[in-house]
């Protein structure tokens, strides 16, 4: 009896499932807009000392970056061999609560660039939603 109880007070394990991310896609895109790979040498963001080592000496168009929900804005530092451009974010985190048994989630909203040295940035989604497949295009 004592195994019936605790399971019904888990509730069910679908309501803990995360619907919202906090990964900001980035799409990279030439001048007639079709898909253009970069290749760095490191990624990091502003508070995350660590970097993005698995983007370290790879060559991609798509990129998906976590967002500090901690905080209101993140900046990231792409450095490429020739050069190093940086992209800052603004964006807006409320806190939902799934349920009593899983917690807080947090889900990102109203995302802004607040200064880049890329020559174009486009916000083409501010909503950050694991359904969004490009938040910000980048022309170079």
């Amino acid at each position: 009896m004592i195994g019936l109880g605790f399971m019904l007070s888990c509730g069910d394990e679908r309501t803990c499932l995360d619907v919202e991310t906090s990964l900001v896609k980035i799409n990279f895109v030439d001048m007639e807009g079709n898909a253009k790979n970069i290749t760095l040498t490191s990624l990091k963001a502003i508070g995350n000392e660590d970097g993005y080592a698995e983007y370290a000496d790879t060559t991609l168009g798509i990129f998906s970056l976590a967002l500090n929900p901690t905080a209101t804005n993140t900046t990231f530092i792409f450095k490429q061999a020739s050069q190093i451009d940086t992209l800052g974010l603004s964006y807006s985190v409320t806190a939902k609560l799934i349920s009593p048994e899983c917690g807080l989630d947090a889900s990102f909203d109203n995302l802004d660039t607040t200064f880049t040295t890329f020559e174009k940035v486009e916000i083409l989604k501010s909503l950050i939603h694991k359904d969004v497949t490009k938040n910000i295009e980048i022309t170079l």
